[in-house]
């Protein structure tokens, strides 16, 4: 009998959900995953056919020997993120398979930041770091402002991290890009040009590899954003155009020309029109590269932003245009809900006006 059930017990497979443009996830049962180089999941299918998918694609997975992963991919797809980043913590700190490890690590960046869980988004970047740091440098959490107790953990952690006897000079260097960005969101300069001057000795140099350019890149933007909390706003403009050959990447670029407009608006006097346009084309400048880019990074905030500068120069009907077009373009953000709220007084003002 003992033999019968053992011949009779179902073979395990693996499942991979595959998400084609706007349609629901589909699944591929009866598969097996074998291993995952760089961005790739290469599994077989059920006729014994290898086949492999960006990362990007792959919306949901369930591995028949991991059911602590398992639960955290199920509770991810349901929406539960606060659940799957409690879950996907335990998975990235425990599992000894890198390949899920790392599926963890971004899992829980993205389940921790939409459940505003700050430091949990720490650990899926730390963890990450350990194996892909290039990768990891693209994923750095958003830092809370305001919320100083949540960054003193994030910078012990990081310290910690960058302490330890078997970090490499590559993973350091995104280590302390970040721990510049950690203090100079509190507003603890001299630490943060602490860590910098540290980070002019680790950042590689003459290594021409994608991943050696965006960590070089990583370094000049936290630099642009040390010398912007600095109030150094030329500077600013001199260290992203002294590096500018290196920003290949869309969101650095994104960043970069982001943080250009920053310096001009912070730079341009309140009664200086001139300097007010010229802030106003730069961050135009963001929304015109950008807004064809997944995620549209920095759009919605240079719209913003340009339509402050376009009321403050009295320019009151091009200002509620670009109000509501924020309000529309990003609906259920922080930022739409501000610009529907500048939409409705700017309007209310101008009916007075005319009345």
């Amino acid at each position: 009998m003992a033999l019968l059930s053992t011949a009779a017990a179902p073979a395990l497979a693996d499942t991979v959900w595959l998400r084609s443009g706007k349609t629901a996830a589909l699944p591929i049962d009866n598969a097996k995953v074998i291993r995952v180089e760089g961005d790739e999941v290469f599994f077989t299918t059920s006729s014994g056919r290898e086949d492999h998918k960006p990362m990007a694609r792959i919306s949901r997975l369930r591995i028949d020997d991991q059911p602590a992963f398992n639960a955290a991919e199920d509770a991810f797809d349901k929406g539960d993120f606060a659940a799957a980043a409690e879950a996907y913590q335990k998975v990235a700190q425990s599992n000894t398979k890198d390949w899920i490890k790392d599926r963890a690590s971004l899992r829980l960046l993205e389940a921790a930041d939409k459940s505003g869980n700050f430091n949990a988004a720490v650990t899926g970047f730390l963890e990450l770091l350990r194996t892909k740091p290039a990768l990891a440098s693209k994923f750095k959490p958003v830092i809370p402002r305001g919320k100083n107790d949540q960054i003193d953990k994030a910078v012990a952690d990081v310290n910690q991290a960058a302490s330890g006897p078997a970090m490499k000079d590559e993973q350091k260097t995104v280590l302390l890009n970040y721990l510049v960005d950690l203090y100079t969101a509190k507003g603890d300069l001299k630490n943060a040009n602490d860590v910098l001057q540290r980070l002019g000795k680790l950042a590689p140099g003459q290594t021409d590899t994608p991943e050696a350019h965006h960590i070089q890149a990583d370094l000049k933007l936290s630099q642009a954003r040390q010398a912007l909390s600095q109030r150094q706003y030329a500077q600013v403009e001199q260290i992203i155009n002294g590096g500018s050959a290196i920003f290949t990447d869309p969101q650095q670029q994104a960043d970069a020309l982001y943080l250009i407009a920053e310096s001009k608006a912070a730079g341009a006097g309140a009664n200086d029109a001139i300097a007010q346009k010229d802030a106003a084309l730069a961050y135009m400048r963001v929304v015109a590269h950008f807004k064809s880019v997944p995620g549209k990074p920095h759009v919605a905030d240079a719209l913003l932003k340009t339509a402050g500068i376009e009321e403050k120069l009295k320019n009151s009907t091009e200002a509620l245009a670009l109000y509501k077009q924020v309000a529309a373009e990003f609906p259920g953000t922080p930022t739409a809900t501000t610009a529907q709220q500048n939409a409705d007084r700017v309007s209310n003002a101008l009916k007075q006006s005319k009345g």
